[in-house]
């Protein structure tokens, strides 16, 4: 039987945990050659003068100790060998200087061992080992700091590329009102679209009087995050979309709430409209018939403002928008529909009557009233004219009850003048022959019924007439009729005219005199007798 040396490597097959220390080398030359795989252990010296460790090691982490006497297996906390009597307490267990050979059937005679499936490998020495088992301790180490390093980098950029995490953000962000971190977790491919705490304050009002739209949206970003795909591959239709985009660390895929941005396309009939966005000037029409778009804009409920203003009419109304339900996010709004130009006339032909809107004279003439305005269906409307005294005004138009053409009627006021002025001729004819009877008669009450009590007319005749009577001159009234209308009021009450009056003045020996004069009247309306009263005479 051949020796094995000191520290020796034993090399068994197919990974049998085997000590050839003991019985159980008996199993290793019964086993077929076929099945042996390579299998390292450690045989210590064996010698009864020199002392050896009892530990033999075996690959698998299982430590066995065998008596140096005769090769017993020794159990863990034994003393002495239970086959020999071998006092262990006495033996080295470490030995590491000298190279002996072991002769296994020296030691166990026994036991046949069969050589052919030992192989032998030396060992230079204790202290290349342990420099050995330094290097390997300090590779172990590093490798182990690697691993760690990696597995906490994966594990984080697992965490952080999370998308069910960004969905949790958001819902966080809506509940707590958080418009600063929920405009940092929001991306919009549209550079010109501003993602601030300002800008998508409109989305988070939305949100909080839209609670089911809200859940809506929240269970779409939820989906998105169990299947969420790149942003270029999809289409994006919600308003709010969960995809990947790119990479973190070259590894872990990025994940981006996008939204999807939305526009305003407002249409104005005439140039000059301004045009204003939750309070903040976002430009203006610039021709007739004019559409323009503005954006973009974060989704939500918006109010735009339209406002015109020239020296005549103002005009200013609010319209709500949605753009969270606008078709393809294009919310589409025509403003001041009622603003507009018209062509004006008149229907008696008073082309240089002046033209009022809205109580305000804008120094334009019927006849130049062409694509006049604009204005708008609130708009009064009418003109003015001079005439005989009397300041026509034509009937007053609102603007909603034309379209494009307006033709100003003077009729009723024509109507009016040529009444007032039937009334005041009237009154002169009916005032002469009462003052000619006053002064036959001398009675000066005669012409009370047009001659306002008390006025300057009043008094002034009532001594004429007193004295002429008692002079004995009578008189006879010929004719009388106005030639100028000097004045008359809007209201139509009060006035001037110029008469011619003809008469014949007898004298008291009876000479006739005609004679034909021209005075000029005042004139008011007296509400208690419904007529007209002279008031004064020049």
């Amino acid at each position: 039987m051949p020796l094995l040396s000191r520290y020796s490597k034993i090399i068994i097959l197919n990974g049998l945990s085997l000590d050839i220390m003991g019985s159980m080398l008996n199993v290793v030359k019964h086993l077929p050659t076929n099945v042996y795989t390579n299998f390292a252990v450690t045989i210590p010296y064996l010698d009864e003068s020199a002392p050896l460790s009892t530990t033999t090691t075996i690959i698998g982490g299982l430590k066995l100790k065998f008596c140096t006497k005769c090769g017993n297996k020794i159990m863990d906390g034994t003393h002495f060998c239970t086959s020999c009597g071998n006092d262990l307490r006495e033996e080295s267990t470490i030995e590491t200087e000298s190279d002996h050979n072991v002769d296994l059937d020296t030691v166990n005679p026994e036991l046949d061992y069969d050589m052919d499936l030992i192989t032998t490998e030396p060992v230079d020495n204790a202290t290349s080992n342990l420099k050995f088992s330094k290097k390997i301790k300090i590779f172990m180490s590093i490798s182990i700091v690697l691993i760690i390093l990696i597995v906490i980098i994966v594990n984080i950029g697992n965490s952080l590329s999370d998308p069910s995490k960004i969905v949790k953000r958001f819902e966080k962000d809506i509940s707590s009102n958080n418009a600063s971190d929920l405009a940092s977790i929001l991306y919009c491919n549209d550079s010109r679209l501003k993602l601030d705490s300002k800008s998508i304050s409109p989305l988070l009002a939305y949100f909080k009087s839209n609670p089911t739209y809200y859940d809506k949206v929240d269970q779409d970003l939820k989906n998105n995050a169990y299947n969420p795909k790149d942003i270029d591959s999809i289409k994006l239709v919600n308003t709010l979309t969960l995809s990947s985009d790119g990479k973190t660390f070259l590894l872990f895929p990025k994940y981006k709430i996008y939204i999807k941005p939305s526009f305003i396309t407002v249409t104005a009939p005439v140039k000059g409209i301004t045009f204003s966005i939750n309070n903040t000037n976002i430009g203006e029409s610039d021709s007739d018939n004019s559409t323009k778009e503005f954006g973009p804009y974060i989704p939500g409920a918006y109010t735009i403002l339209a406002n015109y203003k020239n020296l005549y009419v103002s005009s200013s109304t609010t319209y709500p928008l949605d753009l969270v339900t606008a078709d393809n996010n294009i919310a589409k709004v025509n403003v001041l529909e009622d603003m507009k130009y018209i062509n004006i006339s008149s229907d008696t032909n008073y082309n240089d009557a002046e033209i009022f809107v809205n109580g305000k004279n804008v120094n334009v003439k019927v006849k130049d009233a062409t694509h006049f305005g604009p204005i708008n269906n609130s708009s009064q409307i009418y003109a003015t004219l001079s005439q005989g005294g009397k300041k026509l005004t034509s009937k007053n138009y609102k603007g909603s009850s034309f379209d494009s053409d307006l033709a100003l009627s003077f009729e009723e006021a024509s109507s009016e003048l040529t009444d007032v002025k039937n009334k005041l001729n009237i009154l002169l004819s009916q005032y002469d022959y009462a003052f000619v009877d006053a002064i036959n008669n001398n009675n000066p009450a005669a012409i009370n019924n047009y001659v306002a009590s008390g006025s300057q007319l009043y008094k002034l005749q009532e001594g004429y007439i007193i004295s002429t009577a008692k002079s004995g001159i009578q008189e006879t009234f010929i004719s009388s009729y106005i030639t100028k209308f000097n004045s008359i009021s809007d209201d139509n009450k009060s006035g001037s005219f110029t008469s011619s009056e003809s008469y014949i003045i007898y004298s008291k020996d009876g000479l006739s005199t005609p004679t034909t004069q021209s005075y000029v009247y005042g004139f008011q309306y007296n509400d208690a007798s419904q007529t007209y009263q002279l008031t004064s005479i020049n």
